[in-house]
């Protein structure tokens, strides 16, 4: 039965909606999550899981740097916490290794290094014979990899049902297979949203549904609020397995990583793919990706092949999520568009959202603003 009203309604049960229910479920507010699907049912749960902001976040956008940063400190006090309370996110803080395979992408390591290594993370450059002694396996035509001992990863699955079980024993509420059809409003005010399973009152709507944030514009534009400029982004992943293989950490080359898993499988990722809402596995997808795998690791072309997944990422034009309140629409606010860096940003992010609602005060997410388009 779906609450008759809540402090906070989250719309969208990926990694996102979920963090942020768990960081206001902390502060004993109310929180009712809405999942179309199956909580992860998206990129959450499709996800390489690799929290490495170091390769992924542009250290000279600033905002996206911080929330990047703050997410690396966060992550193991996190599943820390979460483990505690019932579900393992299976969050490893191994490292993980970039390596090179030509001259060209030596020097690109190189340069990234030179600001990398002065951060104080241990960020250190391999030579070929460090490489192989670290993972054996590995190609014998690795030409070096820097290795950055504080990242790691964590099953993005596992992390997003350790965030239910989490919140859900703080009082938060979540519900799988509810469609939001509407927001209620008086005026320009949100007063809760209309589901497929009858309405629920609340004074604050966080709008957290990935690539479909940008749909409910036709909701939004009675209200007089700008369209949101979400596209979809699909990525697809496979799980291999070879009994006796596993690698240390995730390791990546310049076509994709392969990444642990804690039952013996080995994770390939990702593919990209604009413009597209489908989650089908396609077979280009999978041979490139055991491709770009046995181009690290040679012995995987032999795998068992155990399964493949996609996911739609919440892209926006200039790569950084839009966060916090929504112009002309009072009560309403919203926490998308983080493309392939959802995971790693989670936990900053929703720290940063909670503390807005609980406050009010939107000044530190005006870099993330959707004023800004």
């Amino acid at each position: 039965v779906l609450e008759k009203s809540s402090d906070v309604v989250i719309i969208g049960g990926g990694v996102i909606g979920c963090s942020i229910a768990y960081q206001l479920a902390k502060q004993q507010v109310g929180v009712v999550v809405l999942e179309r699907t199956r909580f992860a049912a998206g990129a959450s749960g499709a996800t390489a899981g690799v929290i490495s902001p170091l390769w992924h976040v542009d250290p000279e956008v600033e905002p996206m740097w911080r929330l990047g940063m703050r997410g690396l400190k966060l992550f193991p006090s996190l599943a820390s916490e979460l483990s505690e309370a019932g579900v393992d996110p299976e969050f490893r803080q191994t490292g993980v290794l970039k390596v090179a395979f030509t001259g060209e992408e030596v020097e690109e390591l190189r340069r990234n290094l030179a600001w990398q290594s002065q951060l104080g993370f241990g960020v250190a450059w391999l030579d070929q014979a460090e490489v192989l002694q670290r993972e054996p396996e590995i190609s014998t035509a690795v030409m070096g990899g820097i290795f950055s001992p504080q990242e790691g990863y964590v099953r993005g699955q596992r992390l997003v049902d350790s965030l239910v079980q989490a919140a859900t024993r703080l009082g938060a509420q979540f519900h799988q297979g509810v469609e939001v059809l509407n927001l209620r409003t008086e005026g320009r005010r949100v007063t809760g949203v209309v589901t497929s399973w009858g309405s629920t009152d609340a004074a604050q709507v966080v709008l957290a549904a990935g690539p479909w944030s940008g749909l409910p514009s036709r909701w939004l534009r009675q209200q007089g609020a700008p369209e949101i400029p979400v596209r979809p982004v699909k990525g697809e992943r496979i799980l291999l397995r070879k009994p006796g293989f596993l690698p240390r950490s995730p390791v990546r080359n310049s076509e994709a990583y392969v990444v642990p898993r804690l039952g013996g499988d080995v994770l390939v990722a990702a593919t990209r793919v604009e413009g597209q809402f489908d989650e089908v596995v396609t077979a280009a997808g999978v041979s490139r990706l055991i491709a770009a795998a046995a181009l690290s690791f040679p012995s995987l072309a032999d795998a068992a092949f155990v399964s493949g997944r996609a996911g739609v990422r919440p892209a926006t034009p200039d790569g950084m999520p839009i966060l916090g309140p929504v112009p002309d629409v009072e009560g309403l606010s919203i926490a998308a568009g983080h493309d392939a860096v959802g995971i790693m940003l989670s936990p900053a992010t929703a720290e940063m959202m909670a503390q807005y609602l609980l406050d009010g005060n939107a000044a530190p997410l005006e870099p993330f603003s959707i004023s800004r388009f």
